[in-house]
Order: structure tokens, then C-alpha cells, then sequence
């Protein structure tokens, strides 16, 4: 169940991350498949301190990163100052969230992701009103041990 759990989430923060910066992507001219491969990548220290202070999470993984994915990125940084102080605080818990997972818990998130959007709409919808509602449930109090034992 925790599992089931987490690739949801997981799938949310994917899929909010894109929400926030496909408009910037597909803004910019769309390149054919083969200069997409051969482009080179971007040096951390090559982009500017205004968008690296809004992809600090990343800093880490940065020289990782598909060239491609840098790219996208950087351009969903540059719109990051139009968005609305909600939009940006979700952009920063996201990217935040995503930066502090393993390898293989974000190959498990790409791989949810690419599943869930291979659903039809109605599909993908039902599963975020039902994921919604779970994340909107109060969770349960945690017992808390007594306050001291009797001798």
C-alpha cells in the first residue's frame, strides 16, 4: 500500500512539474530530433544566477542530466518569476522533492508517470480525484507512548 502510494505522489509532483513548465517548453522553437540528441549540454556554472538559485535542488545532479532536460529546465526557471507566489511555492516543494529522491525511486516515478499518461483522460482523471481526496483525508493520530511508566 505504500508503495501504490508513493508512485502516486510520485506521479503528482511528475506531472505538476510539467503542468508548471510545459508552457515554457513548448514556447520555445521545437528542434529536430537529431540536433535534440547531439545538443551540448549546459554547464551549471554557464547558467545564470537567477535560475540557478530556483534549480539550487539540482545543483547536485545538474552535470547528470540529459542535455534536453537542462534545457527544459532552464527555460522553466526563466518563467518561474511569472507564475503566482502558490505556483512557485509548489514549483519549489516539487523540485525539492525530486531532487532528494534515489535513482531508482525517480526511475520508478518516470516509469509510473509513463504509464499513467499512456491512460485514457477519463482514467487519468478519475485516478487524480481519487488520489486528491486521499491526500485530503485527515491522517490518523499517532499514539503517543505515556508520559511516564509506573515503577
Amino acid at each position: 500500500m505504500g508503495e501504490r502510494i508513493f508512485a502516486i505522489a510520485v506521479a503528482a509532483i511528475l506531472s505538476a512539474l510539467l503542468a508548471i513548465y510545459a508552457p515554457a517548453v513548448t514556447a520555445q522553437p521545437k528542434a529536430d530530433s537529431k540536433s535534440e540528441v547531439k545538443s551540448a549540454p549546459v554547464p551549471w556554472n554557464k547558467v545564470p544566477a537567477s535560475e540557478r538559485r530556483i534549480l539550487a535542488p539540482l545543483e547536485k545532479d545538474w552535470s547528470h542530466l540529459p542535455p534536453v532536460q537542462q534545457r527544459r529546465l532552464v527555460g522553466a526557471a526563466r518563467t518561474y518569476p511569472k507564475l503566482a507566489p502558490i505556483q512557485q511555492e509548489r514549483f519549489q516543494e516539487r523540485i525539492t522533492e525530486w531532487a532528494a529522491l534515489t535513482p531508482d525511486q525517480r526511475r520508478a516515478a518516470r516509469n509510473k508517470y509513463k504509464d499513467l499518461s499512456s491512460l485514457p483522460p477519463a482514467k487519468q482523471h478519475e485516478l487524480r480525484e481519487r488520489w486528491q481526496e486521499k491526500a485530503a483525508e485527515p491522517t490518523p493520530p499517532v499514539d503517543s507512548p505515556p508520559a511516564s511508566l509506573p515503577r
